[in-house]
């Protein structure tokens, strides 16, 4: 069999100008038996609103370019989870992910999650949970590894910096 691709996570602190780590880098594969069908990370997101003025007798409109560049919004990002382990632990691991990636509170300030993904090679930090799905399909015969999926919505509130599987960053 193929080796599963792994998604690993580590909470993070943010006091509005450095992320610090907090606990464990966390295999979801290995902790809650739980894969990662679909983690659709922005390569680059939407760019935020330039300045700009529009001046009624001129074409066109008078835009401000700082010297940075372009700066990102941040965004939502849903994504699809695989559970590949045994049914009759099934709804405690759920039930330990979901508190897991839900649990934001932090001694001096809250917690974020940096979510890493083996397979696309992409990290992103700044992440929390903005919704977990109810709904919790269940397969058949369909996809012999896997006894159901659902998914979770979460915001990126830095859609820009790009980490690697040790969380460091790299760009």
């Amino acid at each position: 069999a193929m080796e599963p691709k792994k998604i690993l996570i580590q909470k993070q602190t943010y006091d509005g100008t450095d992320y610090e780590n907090v606990g464990e880098i966390v295999d979801v594969y290995e902790t809650y038996h739980i894969l990662c069908q679909e983690l659709p990370f922005k390569h680059l997101p939407k760019s935020k609103e330039l300045p700009s003025r529009d001046w009624h007798d001129e074409d066109g409109e008078d835009v401000f370019m700082s010297k940075e560049g372009l700066r990102f919004q941040a965004y939502d990002l849903k994504v699809t989870f695989l559970y590949d382990g045994i049914e009759e632990n099934m709804s405690s691991d759920l039930r330990n992910f979901i508190n897991y990636i839900s649990d934001c509170r932090g001694d001096e300030t809250g917690v974020f999650l940096a979510i890493y993904d083996e397979y696309t090679k992409i990290g992103r930090r700044g992440l929390y949970v903005k919704e977990i799905d109810d709904g919790l399909f269940f397969y058949d015969d369909i996809n012999p590894n896997s006894i159901a999926d659902f998914s979770s919505t979460f915001r990126v509130t830095d859609p820009v910096t790009c980490l690697d599987k040790d969380f460091n960053v790299v760009s």
